[in-house]
């Protein structure tokens, strides 16, 4: 396969995962919203945490004096500002799958360049403040439409190259996605002063859509508990444990050879980060420690990302609008 389609492919499915997750979050702090009559100083704490996830508080503070929702929301969503905005990831997908529309199924392209055109073009195009209604209809459809795509992908591509270049890009963002959710939310937590038995642990379950999962095995959402389930449970899909695993497999199917150097590399590294995700007992630590420990492990997981990116020359492109 030539490196310019394993790239765009990577990072399709990279951007995908990312509009999809970035979309999710948005949707769980804008139906909180709804459901407070729009107060929100309420939970200027969870919109802080959201900006943190999906984007750069100094990057949007740089741009804003002070962490309003509409501000917030039009840079989260459309601001040419901030590399992270959905319409930019969007875009991001749409461009990539231009560039492989041979390797893709063609209902696929079918349907990312035809979203591209018509629901974003007139959300962004719509006068501001758009109705939190009409926001969250379509942050919906962004994400009905993405699920759509990962249901054609999964029923329709060959498990080739193409598929398992597309895997890696997948589960890579949302194992860095499950670790920086987890840091922030921790950090949070020590800045009001509470220790990890004493949160709660139901708005980090929403963020990374898991609350499901999660209460079909357990009664109460400590947050301390469900820190360990998001990190190290091995069939929870949002897990970063579920995530590596999922990495692994689709590194043995990029690499026939176990004896190459380029599999040797990227094996023991995934395994090391693995091994490390499992050993780590989150009932013995403080949440100083936890924080440490969950930022050790995001740096190893984005160092795993950049080996990966180095060996098969997969660089993140840069999207014009």
């Amino acid at each position: 396969m030539l490196s310019r389609v394993a790239d765009a492919l990577y990072w399709m499915a990279r951007y995908s995962e990312r509009s999809q997750t970035n979309a999710h979050i948005l949707q769980i702090q804008l139906l909180n919203m709804l459901e407070q009559s729009g107060q929100e100083h309420d939970y200027i704490d969870h919109w802080e945490a959201v900006l943190n996830i999906c984007a750069s508080k100094e990057e949007y503070l740089d741009n804003y004096n002070t962490v309003r929702v509409n501000p917030l929301i039009d840079y989260l969503l459309f601001s040419e500002k901030n590399s992270n905005a959905l319409h930019a990831t969007l875009r991001a997908i749409r461009e990539n799958a231009r560039v492989t529309r041979d390797s893709l199924p063609t209902e696929l392209w079918e349907i990312q360049n035809d979203f591209y055109l018509t629901k974003r073009q007139a959300i962004l195009t719509r006068e501001r403040p758009i109705p939190l209604i009409e926001l969250q209809a379509f942050l919906q459809e962004v994400r009905k439409t993405l699920w759509m795509e990962t249901g054609l992908i999964e029923s329709t591509m060959d498990r080739a190259l193409s598929y398992y270049f597309m895997q890696v890009g997948k589960w890579l963002e949302r194992a860095e996605k499950t670790i920086r959710m987890t840091v922030i939310i921790v950090e949070q937590q020590k800045q009001a002063g509470l220790s990890l038995e004493e949160g709660d642990g139901a708005f980090l379950l929403e963020l990374a859509a898991a609350r499901e999962s999660f209460m079909r095995k357990h009664r109460q959402t400590n947050l301390q508990t469900v820190i360990r389930y998001l990190v190290q449970d091995e069939h929870c899909p949002s897990s970063v444990m579920y995530c590596l695993k999922k990495i692994e497999d689709a590194i043995m199917a990029i690499e026939h050879d176990a004896l190459s150097s380029r599999f040797l590399t990227l094996q023991w590294n995934i395994r090391s980060l693995i091994l490390a995700i499992d050993h780590i007992d989150f009932w013995q630590m403080t949440i100083e420690e936890t924080i440490t420990i969950m930022e050790e492990r995001l740096s190893q997981c984005i160092a795993f990302s950049d080996t990966f990116s180095t060996i098969y020359h997969l660089y993140e492109p840069s999207v014009q609008p």
